[in-house]
């Protein structure tokens, strides 16, 4: 009994720290890119976005609101997928950017 439901909840504890952790590196890295207040508040805005996601989350779980797959699959895609997609364009736009610079 305790097997099952510790594993359950160190699966989900371990979500929840991917989603802080990929929301988190991508505010820093908004923050490294930019310069002065404008870039301080995106990432401010990064880590209000992620304590959003995580504690309605949380609390969704909690009171059982949503059966365990669904909370599964909502922490991969919002808390995962969407901020690997974020960084992955902003990458892709700044090296096109680059790209179009050093051929003038």
């Amino acid at each position: 009994m305790f097997g099952k439901v510790l594993t359950y909840d160190v699966y989900h504890l371990a979500l929840y720290l991917c989603t802080a952790l990929a929301w988190a590196t991508v505010g820093l890295w908004l923050l490294l890119r930019g310069a002065g207040v404008e870039a301080l508040y995106k990432c401010c805005a990064m880590f209000g976005l992620v304590l959003a996601i995580s504690s309605i989350m949380l609390v969704l779980d909690i009171l059982r609101v949503l059966e365990h797959w669904q909370v599964e699959l909502g922490l991969l895609l919002f808390g995962v997928l969407v901020p690997c997609v974020l960084a992955l364009t902003f990458k892709t736009s700044f090296g096109a950017s680059k790209i179009n610079l050093t051929k003038l």
